[in-house]
């Protein structure tokens, strides 16, 4: 009885292991990683699950790793955490973020966007509620309107005499 307890805890210990991430492979439907567990326990093609919505490939890090019935063969990779680029955040708070410092923070006080390199935005339309302040120079190609009357560079005035010295609003 002794020795079927004992095999039985062997199993429960071995359900969960804490590892190094090592490779991964991210060419199939389900990201495969590498993962270095215990001294010389080595585990490739392990399954690293992902929430809905979101994905990564990771650089590195540490890995949790679950074991069905703790059998070594077949794992899947619960989490992994780099903490080289891991931020701080207060209670409460979250953040997406990358190797690079491109990150966008869900603040207490604030929305925060962060792209190190460009910010491009790809829609059909944008709608802003309230004020916009634009810090540098504004490009834009197409027609530009305010309170429905077109005020960019095609717009045009009526009642413009010589030397009157105003124009009056666009048309």
């Amino acid at each position: 009885m002794s020795e079927a307890i004992r095999e039985l805890g062997n199993r429960v210990r071995m359900m969960f292991g804490r590892g190094v991430l090592r490779a991964v492979s991210d060419t199939g439907p389900r990201q495969q990683v590498q993962v270095e567990l215990l001294k010389d326990e080595l585990r490739d093609g392990l399954e690293h699950m992902q929430n809905y919505g979101f994905t990564s490939h990771p650089l590195g890090g540490d890995c949790a790793v679950a074991f069905s019935g703790g059998v070594r063969e077949q794992g899947i990779v619960l989490v992994i955490d780099d903490r080289r680029y891991r931020i701080p955040l207060l209670a409460g708070e979250v953040a997406i973020y990358d190797d690079l410092g491109n990150k966008i923070e869900l603040l207490r006080e604030m929305v925060k966007i962060t792209a190190v390199q460009h910010l491009e935005v790809v829609a059909p339309t944008i709608k802003l509620i309230g004020d916009l302040e634009v810090i540098g120079n504004i490009s834009t190609t197409g027609t530009i309107t305010n309170n429905s009357k077109n005020i960019g560079s095609a717009h045009q005035h009526s009642g413009v005499t010589a030397g009157s010295g105003n124009s009056g609003g666009p048309v």
